[in-house]
């Protein structure tokens, strides 16, 4: 990995969550009130034998403890912050691996609901996060990814 590759993703994958944060996190501070959701990878949370993606798991461990900071400094102005840590989701950037013969054979192996997650599979976890219900609910670390994190 080259140290342009390793920028790069440093900066879309960690840096652009940081920023975001900072800004809205500013306003909810001004309002007293706001809900924070970041959303990193299991990939933060865990290692994997299919690829070589080190910065990307970095930089996804790094949004994961972000959001556990972020959530302690915030909390006294009534603002939550937690994290999502999707799984296999096909979208434009992923579909082109899911796709694969090779991959498809590494899920089965090491997701234990043995498929992909499906469209509007995460809403319900983003919708839990935002609402009153979960005012008590800060600096959690949500996993939405058929089980991969588990074994």
């Amino acid at each position: 990995m080259t140290d342009e590759e390793w920028d790069f993703t440093i900066a879309t994958d960690l840096t652009s969550v940081f920023k975001v944060t900072r800004a809205f996190g500013n306003i909810m501070k001004k309002n007293n009130y706001g809900r924070i959701i970041n959303i990193a990878s299991m990939y933060g949370l865990v290692g994997n034998t299919a690829m070589g993606t080190v910065a990307y798991h970095a930089s996804k461990g790094g949004v994961v403890n972000f959001t556990r900071a972020v959530a302690a400094e915030l909390a006294k102005y009534n603002i939550t912050c937690n994290c999502i840590c999707q799984g296999y989701f096909e979208t434009e950037l992923t579909k082109a691996v899911l796709d694969t013969e090779d991959f498809k054979n590494y899920m089965k192996q090491t997701v234990p609901m043995g498929r992909y997650g499906k469209e509007g599979e995460l809403n319900a976890a983003a919708i839990f996060l935002e609402s009153d219900e979960a005012s008590y609910v800060t600096g959690t670390i949500l996993t939405v990814d058929g089980g991969y994190t588990c074994v």
